[in-house]
């Protein structure tokens, strides 16, 4: 009788565990996980890809062009920048403005979670990272010291340069 109880307890501790979609892990987190949101810096410069972005064709190529970009911003390297967006970019934003945007920023816990493909040749890169800055440096309606921020970076030619996105393809919250 003592079986009998403690088998339809296992049984339904089990079936009850499935339906609710609790599961027990042991091990280190998978390959390409996200990773943890540093609890007050902007966290490493690295750039990340998901699994779903190392899939894609030209996720070697974008994660590498994104790693520029984030560099030249870290190091306030302007020309290095200048070198991972589309000309356009470049022209809008002469040096001088460009260094007081970027003065007290440093990027960091970058990770592209997919790269879609557009027409003519064109990509999409989703992405997501965290900035910290003087709020005084911060964007007008965020003036915070630290943003996390998603969205969307298009990207052109070979290699994949920055272009300018839609407005609202960058979306900040403090964190």
């Amino acid at each position: 009788m003592l079986v009998v109880v403690l088998v339809v307890v296992l049984v339904s501790g089990g079936i009850g565990a499935a339906v609710a979609g609790v599961r027990s892990f042991e091990g280190s987190a998978p390959l390409y996980a996200p990773p943890d949101r540093p609890s007050s810096s902007a966290g490493s410069s690295e750039v990340t890809l998901s699994l779903d972005a190392v899939a894609h064709p030209a996720g070697e190529s974008v994660r590498s062009q994104l790693q520029r970009y984030f560099d030249a911003i870290n190091a306030k390297d302007y020309q290095g920048w200048s070198d991972t967006v589309v000309p356009d970019r470049v022209a809008r934003q002469p040096e001088e403005a460009w260094q007081a945007g970027v003065r007290t920023t440093v990027d960091g816990t970058i990770r592209v979670d997919r790269i879609d493909d557009r027409p003519a040749d064109a990509l999409l890169a989703l992405v997501r990272f965290v900035s910290t800055q003087d709020p005084a440096d911060a964007p007008e309606t965020l003036r915070t010291g630290r943003i996390c921020w998603r969205g969307s970076l298009p990207l052109t030619g070979s290699p994949p340069r920055i272009d300018t996105g839609a407005a609202g393809s960058l979306v900040g919250s403090p964190c």
